[in-house]
């Protein structure tokens, strides 16, 4: 997902930007003032993600760069009913924060977590190491759903797939379907930062997973804010891919968004983030945009999005 501290071709992060307009944003307080209003997916233009059945706002909150908890209520509180979240970020604290949180209204939030395969080759090659992702891919469904003290988790995904190998492995095929006749998930998915196109592809054809969560933004690269990483992709193609899985009723998440910087409308004078989340949600195919959150300046910028969207 994107982070603040992307940057974009100027050099300037989004937390540098944010307080460079904050005279431009919304005032709408801190978690404080925020007031409770649930409901939020029948009155603000809420997407349907696929053959799911779940439907989500535009905007969801990416909880995985922060522990405050009172800043994710107060995106909850304003709108947001999707929190995209997952076993690695914080060693596992970040669900246990996710699980606090929505403990008292769970029915009516939508959380995404992912959890990593390890021992890829291994596993691939032999028939005890598929028996050794069966007991993995059940080990860490159950930990996600003690950690987010639920009893089901709406969506389950494969973090960062690079292998069509992997992740239409037979023990995987086998654990995801077995985690849905249970009721420990309802979809399963998988989110991806290389290979994108090539494993949309193979999804289109095989039709499978319910969810992906994609890299998309308006300038088809980034550069990542840990890692440092420059990537790009062909963006003709993952568009034309992408719109091959809304006609195969497969649901899209966005992420990486505000880490191509900000963007401006022809009809806009200056370039905001705002405008670069709006325009990943001008495509039809994206479900929600899975925008990482670890200020309350960046909540209330991204809430200005809900509110266009409502």
């Amino acid at each position: 997902m994107e982070g603040g501290r992307e940057s974009n071709e100027k050099g300037i992060s989004r937390k540098e930007f944010i307080k460079r307009t904050a005279a431009g944003l919304i005032g709408i307080g801190v978690a404080g003032s925020f007031s409770v209003d649930y409901g939020h997916a029948e009155r603000r233009s809420a997407r349907k993600l696929g053959r799911t059945g779940i439907w989500v706002n535009p905007v969801g909150f990416g909880a995985t760069r922060s522990l405050e908890n009172g800043l994710l209520k107060a995106g909850l509180e304003k709108g947001i009913n999707f929190i995209d979240t997952g076993r690695d970020y914080f060693g596992g604290k970040n669900e246990e924060m996710v699980g606090e949180v929505v403990k008292s209204m769970r029915g009516k939030i939508i959380i995404q977590s992912k959890l990593r395969i390890r021992d890829r080759a291994k596993s691939i090659q032999t028939a005890e190491g598929g028996e050794r992702i069966k007991k993995e891919i059940a080990l860490l469904i159950n930990q996600s759903l003690k950690a987010l003290q639920t009893d089901y988790v709406d969506i389950m995904m494969i973090h960062g797939a690079e292998s069509a190998d992997l992740i239409y492995h037979e023990a995987v095929v086998q654990s995801f379907e077995k985690a849905k006749t249970s009721g420990k998930i309802r979809a399963c998915g998988f989110s991806t930062h290389t290979n994108q196109i090539d494993l949309i592809k193979a999804n289109n054809e095989k039709l499978f997973y319910d969810v992906i969560m994609v890299t998309f933004n308006h300038k088809g690269s980034l550069v990542h804010s840990q890692t440092g990483r420059y990537s790009e992709w062909d963006q003709p193609t993952l568009i034309q891919e992408l719109q091959r899985a809304e006609k195969n009723n497969i649901g899209i998440v966005a992420m990486k968004i505000c880490s191509a910087g900000p963007y401006a409308f022809p009809d806009e004078k200056n370039p905001s983030f705002r405008s670069a989340i709006m325009w990943v949600l001008k495509h039809s195919f994206v479900g929600t945009a899975a925008v990482a959150m670890g200020t309350y300046e960046e909540l209330k910028e991204n809430i200005q999005v809900l509110s266009s969207s409502s």
